[in-house]
């Protein structure tokens, strides 16, 4: 393969702070590319632009622009977020000095402000783009491959007349047309997905559910996301009694399947998160912290027997099952969503069948054996630690993604 060399990164996401999970791994990566030397410019459409961006050795270019859930306020951006024409034309003003063959973009979030029309832009420049897929937008209309009324994985084709005449979506079904006429203009308009060839994919089921719909000839990169856990000695499982989850309180993540579980094993449960299905879990005898910091959730941690992750739809990533296995501790996961990819089962924790309350309670009848608690946790702990995705590691790994997507290309 022929050696090639990275000098400029253009990184493009919805938002210019910490929004969400794609919105977190685009500043953090952003900020780590800079401090190892690379010239980054950070395109947002939606401010303000967060201190982690502003005190970063970077470019910021922020459009100021709503975002789509404020369309009530700003109506405007209900047709932006089809087509977002000034990102387009920003960034094609962007790379006109730049050279193709050593430049790389890098598309993160899209769905809310930016639009997949960047992409176009530079594929029509001579650009190469890479996109981190956080989610199935790239193809599904509600971003998931869920059905939020059936509480079910979609096996629908996404877009089909079957997809687009199916009430999926989990709020209004104007918001499904709307999420329709967004996904075939970013199909046939801006021609995306079939204008980026090359992902960087977080999990093995996310890039099998998505294959279909990227070009035959998509490259796949994987690539943990940025894990930055307190070296510390792993926690004492064996001797704690609470069990904990961490998200949002969603039918869809299944919370409640959770909770009547461990009521019913007589575990104690804390859900670290907030959302609509909080006094469900509660009526359960459940405690709700509601959102706390990244710093309590170590806290939480270290008062942990075992993670539940009981998902069910398929997720791309899952970043607690990490976070808990960074500090020893096991996690029991359904087996429909791609943590479980990061659990061997028996080993480092439990899998489950997803939505089966029968068979997640064969799981939680493993923890009443502080030897098997403790040594799933030993085994967690030693597997994250023998290559932490930490923030210099994954920096490594991004470069080297990077230099494979041009020398693939010259």
């Amino acid at each position: 393969m022929t050696s090639v060399a990275v000098d400029k990164v253009i990184v493009l996401n919805d938002f210019c702070h910490v929004q969400g999970g794609a919105s977190k791994v685009a500043i953090d990566e952003a900020v780590a590319l800079s401090a190892s030397g690379m010239d980054v410019t950070f395109l947002g459409a939606v401010g303000p632009v967060c201190d982690a961006l502003r005190d970063a050795q970077l470019r910021v270019v922020c459009l100021d622009q709503p975002e789509l859930a404020n369309v009530v306020r700003h109506p405007g951006a209900a047709l932006r977020s089809l087509w977002n024409r000034r990102a387009e034309s920003v960034l094609r003003d962007l790379l006109a000095p730049l050279d193709p063959r050593r430049s790389i973009v890098h598309l993160h979030g899209y769905t809310k402000a930016l639009t997949a029309g960047p992409a176009l832009a530079a594929q029509q420049a001579g650009f190469r783009t890479i996109c981190t897929l956080h989610d199935f937008f790239a193809a599904c209309p509600n971003g998931a491959f869920y059905d939020y009324r059936r509480q079910e994985p979609c096996p629908l084709v996404a877009l089909s007349s079957a997809c687009i005449a199916t009430p999926c979506d989990k709020r209004h079904q104007a918001h499904k047309a709307y999420r329709v006429v967004r996904g075939l203009a970013q199909r046939h308009h801006a021609h995306f997905p079939g204008c980026v060839h090359d992902y960087i994919t977080l999990s093995r089921r996310s890039a099998e559910v998505l294959r279909p719909y990227l070009p035959a000839d998509a490259a796949f990169y994987p690539l943990e996301n940025i894990i930055e856990a307190p070296v510390a000695p792993p926690v004492d499982v064996a001797a704690n009694r609470t069990l904990l989850a961490l998200g949002r309180l969603e039918e869809e993540k299944g919370v409640t399947l959770a909770a009547e579980a461990a009521q019913q094993a007589g575990w104690p449960i804390v859900f670290a998160g907030e959302g609509p299905q909080r006094a469900d879990v509660e009526a359960f005898g459940a405690t709700v912290t509601g959102w706390i910091s990244a710093e309590q959730v170590w806290q939480e941690l270290e008062k942990s027997r075992c993670l539940i992750f009981p998902s069910r739809w398929y997720e791309t990533f899952g970043l607690v099952v990490s976070e808990a296995a960074a500090r020893g501790v096991p996690a029991i996961v359904s087996d429909v969503c791609a943590a479980a990819e990061r659990v061997t089962d028996g080993v480092t924790g439990w899998v489950f069948r997803s939505g089966d309350q029968a068979d997640l309670m064969r799981c939680l009848a493993n923890l009443r054996d502080d030897a098997a608690v403790a040594a799933a946790g030993a085994a967690a702990y030693h597997r994250f630690w023998s290559s932490p995705p930490d923030r210099q590691r994954h920096t490594e790994q991004l470069l080297a993604i990077y230099h494979k997507v041009l020398a693939r290309n010259l």
